[in-house]
């Protein structure tokens, strides 16, 4: 009876890794298929980011990640029209920095910009746990971040060759957006000593993202987009002190005399600039980032005629902001 007892746990147990087995290598599976960057359209919400590593090897002059506060304000199209540097927007909804972090790890196998601009609002979201652990796990198993591409699935949207990436931004990460809606609190940035602290673990993954830069000789940058909503003097104070403890850069536009005009320069209430207001940033922006790091002027380069090429489409998509402007 005690043999026949121990065999049947045996067989529960042996039961039991099998199945585990197997659940692990499904969750591989659907990892390997549902990312993002498996797919070659603009079907997939936050498949923008991932436009990133279409682009050719190492022909990115400036990168710059973080939530939507980025991918509203900063418009590589302008900045490479007007100073000709090259430049993507690694941004997306609601980003949490421990994201961004597996963003800069896995361009900077693929690009070596001379700089890196890291925006702060993502520094200052709260993440649904603080557990360092579950940021490993995500990157591993991509698929705890992504299920919702389960939502828009289309085989034919599946790129066959996981190193071969079809879809390219031709906004290079920017996002346009021209509804006009007046901020409420125009009147936003201010002066005190405070510092507002930063949540959970996020700091730790900046300390992160700085080290990869480090590690790959690209010089990292914070900067805090324009936002009557997401910012506030007590962040830009904390920001500073951060700056200085890692010895990096920080411009933060809410400061800067941008030419903003908060009636007319966002699309709701002051959260986030619109077209009008994207405008005015990435000028700004763009001068700083050209003077400031002497980043090239390729427009004459025949290796980055495409990005000539681009003007088309940026006229068409942007027209329709002529009459309102």
């Amino acid at each position: 009876m005690k043999v026949k007892m121990q065999k049947s746990t045996v067989k529960k147990i042996i039961g039991s890794i099998v199945f585990a087995a197997l659940g692990i290598g499904l969750l591989f599976g659907v990892s390997y298929l549902f990312t993002p960057e498996r797919f070659h359209t603009d079907s997939v919400k936050d498949v923008r980011p991932y436009g990133m590593l279409a682009e050719p090897e190492n022909s990115m002059d400036a990168i710059i990640f973080g939530d939507s506060e980025a991918f509203s304000a900063f418009s590589p199209v302008q900045m490479w029209q007007e100073h000709g540097f090259t430049s993507y927007v690694c941004s997306s909804a609601s980003q949490y920095i421990s994201l961004t972090e597996n963003f800069v790890r896995q361009t900077l196998e693929h690009q070596k910009p001379k700089v890196i601009f890291l925006e702060t609002n993502a520094i200052y979201r709260k993440m649904n746990t603080d557990d360092p652990t579950l940021s490993k796990i995500e990157s591993i198993l991509p698929v705890f971040q992504y299920h919702n591409l389960w939502k828009n699935f289309d085989p034919m949207d599946i790129n066959e060759n996981e190193n071969d990436y079809l879809w390219r931004d031709g906004l290079k990460g920017f996002k346009y957006i021209d509804i006009i809606n007046k901020s409420r609190h125009p009147d936003y940035m201010q002066k005190t000593t405070k510092l507002q602290k930063i949540p959970g673990t996020n700091l730790t993954h900046v300390k992160n993202i700085y080290n990869l830069c480090k590690e790959h000789g690209v010089e990292l940058v914070l900067v805090s987009a324009p936002s009557t909503v997401n910012w506030n003097y007590a962040k830009h104070n904390m920001m500073v002190k951060i700056s200085k403890q890692m010895n990096v850069k920080y411009i933060d536009l809410n400061l800067e005399d941008v030419g903003l005009d908060w009636n007319h320069d966002t699309c709701d209430r002051g959260d986030h600039v619109n077209y009008y207001g994207a405008t005015k940033v990435s000028a700004f922006f763009g001068n700083y980032a050209a003077k400031t790091f002497q980043l090239p002027d390729h427009r004459k380069d025949p290796a980055f005629s495409d990005w000539n090429d681009l003007k088309p489409l940026y006229d068409e998509v942007t027209a329709r902001s002529k009459t309102k402007a």
